[in-house]
């Protein structure tokens, strides 16, 4: 028996998400894919139109055989973080075969060529990128562009796109992981990742997303059935991360009000001094808006804030991201945790619990971590559940389960 994986944040799942299984399973002849899904926060560093369990439940309905969780630091992390605990977790999981995702250039060749130069980072790359980060570039556009110099300008069309720039960074993980799970490169068929228009059978996350909040119909967007998972938000305004300002602004006239030598928030993940520097001259009040467009600059994009600003407010730092790394770690969890799968997949779910060098979290009340890693991030991914749950609360006064008490999805 062979296996598709796939990473997604499926916010929410729709017809497109359906297609690159759909394209996998034909190109592999595999019998079972499994999907590792961002939880409750998303890598642009905000939270989930829907509660992570729904979101999971909906692509189960969909065909996807089971649901697992992408731990926050992964989830909410850099592309190049976003994708090596991803790879690592699904490799870790020793059942998954084939990992498939999404590109808008379906040229293996070149996006190979990158990432053999990411992993390995020759002189003539340093010197490009050191050059280009000393004229002030944030580390993006210098890597960017020190590659463009050594691969010629045939490349930065391609590598200004948002699913080829994950799909570099999944064939980065890869090798460095040398993991042995085989590429599947699925060309995208709808508008591309930021499109808000509604158009044919395949529209963009973001584009269902607005259609939700007008009200509008997405049936046609969506795989039958879906919606019912995750139907208790249709007449509620969606989760923003605007909804995370009192917790980000609390935090900040906190800092401010201690001595700086006490200071953590330089120990905050993606935190840079310029960053830092902004935020401690931020106007307050503010809003969060207000906040996010005082903090972007040319080298710090919005997406990046919005990371940072949800690192803060969660305390992930720098030392959970570089734990595994700092301690000789071969892998980048201790646990994975099951957020939902079909009812006929019980024997394909033991297997995967018997083969995983990772403990699979089923029972969640039960599950006690035996390391010092494991507890620290259970502790953050219980902790983003909390906060999320309780955003939706205050809100839209929908009231869900805390993770020790959250069942895993059986449809």
């Amino acid at each position: 028996m062979s296996t598709v994986g796939v990473i997604a944040e499926y916010n929410p799942y729709h017809n497109g998400h359906k297609y690159l299984i759909d394209q996998a399973m034909q190109r592999t002849n595999a019998d079972k894919v499994i999907a590792l899904m961002s939880g409750s926060f998303l890598q642009r560093g905000n939270p989930a139109m829907a509660d992570k369990y729904s979101r999971a439940e909906a692509a189960v309905i969909a065909g996807v055989d089971a649901v697992f969780e992408l731990p926050v630091i992964y989830a909410t992390g850099s592309s190049r973080d976003f994708a090596t605990g991803a790879v690592a977790l699904l490799s870790a999981l020793n059942s998954v075969d084939y990992i498939a995702f999404g590109v808008e250039d379906e040229d293996i060749n070149t996006i190979n060529k990158v990432s053999e130069i990411l992993v390995a980072e020759p002189d003539d790359y340093k010197k490009y990128l050191n050059n280009y980060l000393a004229r002030g570039l944030s580390y993006p556009s210098a890597s960017e562009k020190a590659i463009v110099k050594i691969l010629g300008k045939d490349v930065e069309e391609m590598m200004s796109k948002p699913n080829n720039i994950l799909g570099i960074s999944y064939l980065s993980a890869m090798k460095k992981l040398n993991s042995k799970l085989i590429p599947i490169l699925i060309k995208r068929n709808d508008q591309g990742y930021f499109s808000t228009d509604l158009n044919g059978s395949h529209s963009s996350a973001t584009a269902i997303r607005n259609a939700i909040s007008m009200k509008t119909d997405i049936s046609k967007y969506v795989p039958k059935k879906t919606t019912k998972a995750y139907s208790i938000y249709f007449d509620k305004d969606l989760p923003e991360s605007s909804w995370l300002t009192p917790y980000i602004n609390s935090r900040i006239i906190y800092d401010r009000n201690l001595d700086p030598k006490i200071s953590q928030l330089d120990k905050v993940m993606d935190m840079n001094p310029e960053l830092l520097n902004r935020l401690r001259k931020a106007p307050l009040p503010s809003k969060y808006v207000e906040l996010a467009d005082f903090l972007k600059t040319k080298n710090l994009t919005m997406t990046r804030v919005s990371r940072v600003l949800l690192h803060m407010v969660l305390g992930i730092i720098d030392s959970d991201r570089n734990f595994p790394k700092d301690n000789g770690y071969s892998d980048y969890s201790e646990y994975i945790n099951l957020l939902a799968f079909k009812k006929t997949n019980s024997q394909f779910i033991k297997e995967i619990t018997e083969k995983s060098d990772l403990k699979v979290i089923n029972k969640k009340s039960e599950f006690v971590p035996e390391t010092a890693y494991g507890e620290r991030m259970w502790q953050l991914d219980k902790l983003a559940t909390d906060l999320y749950n309780q955003l939706v609360y205050e809100n839209i006064n929908i009231r869900l389960h805390s993770e020790l008490t959250s069942t895993v999805r059986v449809v």
